[in-house]
């Protein structure tokens, strides 16, 4: 293994004219290109690979031989209504594909999905959900592509989950991919939700949810295709007290897989004795951190895990794996290597490099030839000897709490003292920032600004203690943590006290306001995408989906009332100048969220600029958004924080 050398393969060169012809910038334009190429997939038998491409700001879906670029063995298809979801090879010669679009279902807007089957040079294109009918009437699922198991032994078929019966409590159905028929397997029961099958493709676990508490669910569970259901497990989604979560299957019917919290509070995983209703030996866990997942192989058994150390970190279990591990920290250290596709043999092998300076390059393995070769780089267009590197740090927020964060101080700055700076906290709010490439840091970065992204308490990842901090904190003591990280870098000198500005996205930009009305005089500036502004009118638009009640658990305190923390209740508070940023398709925060604050702000006379993307969703999906946005930004920033950092 230790003599793979490196070669040179240009995969792609025929179809970058584009990009070779531009030299590597840290222009808006450059930043916020979509992935030139991402999501490769070799097909099982490692004879063919797919990637989705962007061309002229579009993403299609690009399939060919592996070893030909002879144009006649390459193709190309679009779907210009709807956006890439996902796609997977189902067998050597074809491929399935998912489409997201935003739609509406009579008063209420939704994203849909749908499912596409094609063969591998664009031939014999179907719709695998060709009808359904309910009570005598046709109608459509909203969400079409839930795939419960790609039946690894059936090249003909998929497992599909659909609502078919009753809404939001899906039937499942083996699907065939070539004519679209589909059988039932099991129909709507017991108030299952969520179906999950066995490496084999047999239905044996359904999470259910009560139909009339909402609040009430379980874990049903049998041995086998032949096996009676039973009840495995039950929870209080309210009260927290689900004693485990199964998540996989072992080769012994009677085993199976649970994650649940260790003696230190960190999700760990464990072997759970179905028959004898008993914890066994633990698979992973660790003292300081959640593991955020486990490895299985092609046979569904448990072959390492993941967690995140500062950066993510991979532990296998088997031997070649650990070897090709070994392999790939020696050719790309200080960087995440990822192993994201390979064939069913696994002797080829596609590999994702990043870090934060590096936007993503993907390399082919092949053990048997002993090749490691580069295929193609993510983001082309950015310069990346401008790329600031990201440092894990943390602080204490005001209750003495450990708050972690990631910084990152612009390459061209001599001295980490009175910079400019952004406070960058994440969306979600149940998720975190992770040590990796950014593209609105480094954007922020090489126009000289430091930008400090802090993982408050609610952020996941840490440990499950910590993550459930964040209860009834969606307006408290998470947003106390996001100041907090901007008082300590003032307090460590980095960041100048008149310089300072709060940006973010979804929950991130909902912080990015109420922070103005929490801590009048800490911010000069606020920017914010596609924030919630008014939290309840946000919890009455979540009434008409699953989930609902936890939600208004988690967002509901006893401290404030909804009104004290929606911005739009607040505004006679915020009197610093603020660009605000919507799509009008956005499903996940409506836009009417962003326009009634705009608004509102302008009928005081207060200083806002709103800017509507038409047809923009909640990612910033399209390309000239992205584009627009960071002009937006930079303008912005410029004009408020008066930084005058040439990036050039």
């Amino acid at each position: 293994m230790t003599r793979i050398f490196i070669a040179i393969l240009l995969f792609f060169i025929m179809c970058m004219p584009v990009q070779a012809e531009q030299k590597p910038s840290v222009s808006a334009e450059a930043f916020g290109q979509l992935a030139y190429i991402s999501s490769l997939k070799l097909s099982p038998d490692g004879k063919k690979i797919a990637a989705l491409m962007n061309v002229d700001g579009r993403i299609g879906l690009l399939t060919k031989k592996f070893n030909s670029n002879d144009p006649k063995d390459i193709f190309f298809t679009d779907f210009p209504k709807g956006e890439f979801n996902w796609y997977r090879w189902a067998n050597n010669n074809r491929l399935i594909i998912s489409v997201r679009f935003p739609s509406k279902r009579g008063r209420t807007r939704t994203r849909e999905t749908r499912l596409v089957a094609i063969d591998w040079d664009q031939k014999n294109q179907i719709n695998l959900i060709k009808s359904q009918r309910k009570q005598g009437k046709k109608f459509q699922s909203q969400i079409q592509d839930s795939i419960v198991s790609m039946l690894p032994d059936d090249d003909d078929h998929v497992l599909l989950s659909l609502d078919d019966s009753i809404h939001g409590y899906p039937d499942v159905f083996k699907v065939n991919i070539h004519t679209a028929k589909r059988a039932a397997q099991i129909r709507s029961w017991q108030d299952v939700a969520i179906w999950k099958a066995d490496a084999k493709g047999v239905l044996r676990l359904g999470y259910a949810i009560n139909s009339r508490a909402k609040t009430k669910a379980k874990y049903i569970y049998r041995r086998n295709k032949d096996a009676s259901w039973e009840t495995l497990v039950k929870e209080d989604l309210i009260d927290r007290n689900r004693k485990f979560t199964p998540v996989g299957f072992s080769a012994d019917e009677n085993i199976i897989y649970i994650s649940k919290p260790n003696e230190y509070g960190n999700r760990s995983y464990y072997y759970y004795d179905v028959a004898n209703k008993k914890i066994l030996d633990q698979i992973a866990g660790r003292e300081n951190m959640d593991i955020r997942n486990l490895i299985y192989d092609e046979n569904g058994q448990v072959n390492g895990y993941e967690y995140y150390d500062g950066k993510l970190v991979s532990v296998y279990f088997d031997k070649k794996d650990r070897q090709i591990q070994a392999l790939l920290k020696k050719n790309f250290p200080d960087h995440v290597s990822i192993i994201v596709s390979h064939d069913k043999a696994k002797h080829k092998f596609i590999i994702l490099v990043t870090s934060p300076v590096q936007p993503g390059r993907y390399f082919y393995l092949d053990i048997e030839n002993r090749i490691l070769r580069f295929y193609g780089s993510r983001n082309p267009l950015v310069d990346q000897s401008k790329l600031s590197p990201m440092k894990n740090i943390t602080f204490k927020a005001r209750d003495g709490l450990d708050i972690p964060a990631y910084l990152s101080l612009p390459k061209n700055s001599k001295k980490a003292e009175k910079l400019p700076t952004v406070i960058l906290p994440h969306g979600g709010p149940r998720g975190r920032d992770r040590w990796g490439y950014d593209y609105w840091v480094q954007f922020l970065t090489t126009r000289g600004y430091a930008v400090l992204q802090v993982n408050y308490r609610g952020s996941t990842g840490y440990s499950m203690t910590f993550r459930d901090r964040g209860y009834h904190e969606w307006g408290g003591r998470m947003l106390d943590d996001i100041n907090d990280g901007a008082r300590w870098l003032i307090a460590q000198g980095i960041a100048d006290k008149d310089r300072l500005c709060i940006m973010g996205g979804s929950y991130g930009g909902y912080a990015a306001l109420q922070s103005l009305v929490k801590e009048p005089g800490l911010y000069k500036c606020s920017i914010a995408f596609a924030p919630v502004t008014d939290v309840y009118r946000m919890l009455g638009e979540r009434k008409k989906f699953m989930f609902s009640k936890w939600m208004v658990h988690y967002v509901k305190s006893d401290e404030q009332s909804l009104s004290e923390i929606s911005p739009i209740r607040n505004i006679k508070k915020i009197n610093i100048p603020i660009l605000l940023l919507h799509g009008t398709k956005d499903r996940v925060v409506l836009f009417q969220q962003g326009k009634n604050f705009a608004n509102a702000l302008k009928s005081k006379k207060k200083d806002i600029r709103f800017v509507k993307f038409e047809e923009g969703d909640h990612y910033l999906s399209k390309q000239e958004h992205r584009i627009e946005f960071l002009k937006e930004v930079e303008n912005f920033l410029e004009k408020n924080l008066q930084n005058g950092s040439d990036p050039k």
